[in-house]
């Protein structure tokens, strides 16, 4: 029974959450992640707010690492930015309110690898 229980564990923590690279090629557009860091992120968040690094899918199917930096119509929309002013980033000044739909993912917390 343990056994069972500790692979429904595990699987639920991989239906849950990942672990996604911040590209060491790049900057971070987050200003307090790093390139190289190594994000946790719950998949499945139920809220995000403002504050929030977040990952975001654009129109053509890429994700974003962004702050979220006000939410509208009860959370349905937020408006996101990459707050490191060295670093190019998906910007809602550029793409207007973003569905939340559109968030892939929610981060939990960041080490450095």
């Amino acid at each position: 029974m343990t056994v069972v229980l500790a692979l429904a564990g595990m699987g639920y923590l991989g239906y849950r959450f990942d672990v996604v690279p911040v590209p060491s090629s790049r900057c971070s557009p987050v200003a307090r992640f790093d390139a190289g860091d190594r994000l946790v992120v719950d998949l499945r968040p139920t809220a995000v707010q403002p504050g929030d690094a977040v990952l975001v899918r654009d129109a053509e199917g890429r994700l974003h690492l962004v702050v979220v930096s006000a939410t509208r119509d009860d959370g349905a929309r937020i408006w996101c930015s990459a707050d490191c002013p060295s670093c190019e980033g998906f910007d809602s000044a550029a793409a207007g309110w973003v569905d939340r739909r559109a968030v892939a993912g929610r981060v939990l917390l960041a080490w450095v690898y």
